[in-house]
């Protein structure tokens, strides 16, 4: 199967309409009733508006724009706005709905030679599905008072902590705020932008953009990480996370190795430590990213682009300007330095052992073959430290990965009563299902995979296999 990119080089678009549809002048693509028809995703893509909205859902082409402002998981559906919407549609919507179909009152016609990456007519995920519904009704799923409990301490803890970093410019404040911020990222953020945090799309959306007090963009994370990431987790051409890590990083075979590569083992632990200057710095550069699933653009408006600059402009005047005003700014750099690693530290090593170890999965278009998506989720993700509260709690559910790449849409405080499913049903259909005893044991495993992945182009197989627990 050829790689499939998305690039600004489009015979049938030029810079200027690309600009004037990124910034809302609509006028080269309005919103029109369409008879059914084959269409190319280089005119798919240019309907990615909110007055103009197409999503493509296994090859079939949905005009949607009616539904965007009813649509209950709210304006998450025009980050999918003009591209695949296969994966999140199948793994956010109940399976009842799911057989179904997109209702076809919004069909307008079929996309000209369509390639799934993934098959979708295998048991397991309908069975696990089938079963997790039945354990957690749909009303619950979402709803939690043990989140919403949690969300509204980590919350006072925050403004608490930035006070203290304020007022008081020192290493022990800076530390404290810092471990905080990421605390909002990894407990309510990353629900909110998976819609997840609550039934309330209102609340859930507000949840999200909670990013953007720690001055980084949620529309740039739901891109990336809801579509070019849980969509096709460890896949190599698809995932963005390996286009955002190499050069500096090698995590799958596919990349080319180079001299420095040999070292990553040692200097990627202070990468993860400035992660979060490219979070902050780097939005701008990602805001017309186009997603490699596969020719999407997303759907950005002027708006949010202006909002990303005051965003900015309230990060610098609260994090950096207000504490040197009251300290100067010889005392304050090294505390915000301090605070800007201790930050990035909170957060990024949870995301990386979830899926960047010996243990995990690893796929690329000439291996894909036809596998099941819901299969791919389990065999390329990882869990830790299950019995731990302490960690479920820190974390954000996040070491209960398996359960979370399978039910997005779930609050994470709730991933730990359907972990005994899906470990029941991986077990009936011999799935791999791994996880690691403790945080600990997943940081070694990701210190081999960058080892190995420094020393060999092609790693020995038994370095990339291990037996599961």
């Amino acid at each position: 199967m050829d790689t499939v990119r998305a690039t600004l080089d489009n015979s049938s678009e030029c810079w200027i309409d690309y600009i004037r549809r990124c910034i809302g002048i609509n006028d080269i693509s309005v919103h029109k009733k369409h008879g059914y028809s084959l269409y190319t995703w280089d005119e798919i893509v240019k309907h990615d508006k909110w007055n103009d909205c197409w999503i493509v859902v296994h090859g079939k082409v949905y005009d949607v724009t009616d539904w965007v402002p009813n649509h209950p998981g709210g304006k998450l559906i025009l980050d999918g706005a003009g591209g695949d919407c296969t994966a999140v549609w199948e793994s956010y919507h109940p399976l009842s709905l799911c057989e179904k179909g997109v209702p076809v009152k919004f069909l307008i016609g079929e996309v000209r030679d369509y390639k799934d990456f993934y098959s979708w007519d295998g048991e397991f995920f309908k069975t696990v599905k089938t079963r997790v519904e039945a354990a957690i009704p749909r009303h619950k799923c979402r709803d939690d008072p043990q989140m919403i409990s949690k969300g509204f301490i980590i919350m006072i803890s925050y403004f608490l902590c930035l006070s203290m970093y304020i007022y008081f410019c020192t290493w022990w404040s800076a530390i404290i705020y810092g471990l905080c911020c990421g605390q909002v990222g990894v407990n309510i953020m990353h629900d909110g932008n998976h819609m997840a945090y609550t039934s309330s799309k209102n609340l859930s959306w507000a949840s999200g953009h909670v990013l953007e007090m720690v001055g980084s963009s949620s529309v740039v994370y739901r891109r990336s990480h809801v579509f070019g990431h849980h969509s096709c987790v460890n896949h190599y051409e698809l995932d963005r996370s390996f286009d955002t890590t190499y050069p500096l990083m090698r995590l799958h075979v596919n990349q080319p190795r180079h001299w420095y590569h040999r070292y990553q083992q040692i200097y990627t632990w202070f990468l993860y430590m400035n992660l979060n200057f490219g979070d902050l710095f780097g939005t701008f550069d990602e805001f017309f990213w186009m997603s490699n699933y596969p020719n999407r653009r997303g759907s950005t408006s002027f708006s949010a682009f202006v909002m990303q600059i005051l965003v900015k402009l309230c990060w610098f005047f609260y994090a950096i300007l207000i504490p040197s005003y009251i300290h100067g700014y010889v005392s304050i750099f090294p505390v915000w330095f301090l605070y800007m690693l201790t930050f990035s530290i909170g957060y990024s090593l949870f995301f990386a052992v979830n899926h960047w170890t010996l243990d995990a999965g690893f796929v690329d278009n000439s291996s894909i073959g036809n596998t099941n998506w819901g299969i791919l989720q389990v065999e390329n993700s990882l869990n830790f430290a299950l019995e731990s509260k302490f960690w479920t709690w820190v974390s954000g559910g996040l070491n209960h990965q398996i359960e979370h790449h399978l039910f997005p849409g779930m609050v994470h405080t709730r991933l730990p009563e359907i972990r005994g499913i899906v470990q029941d049903t991986c077990k009936e259909f011999g799935i791999r299902y791994y996880q690691y005893d403790s945080f600990w044991s997943a940081l070694v495993a990701h210190y081999k995979l960058l080892k190995a992945l420094g020393e060999y182009d092609n790693p020995p197989v038994s370095l990339l296999t291990s037996p599961s627990n």
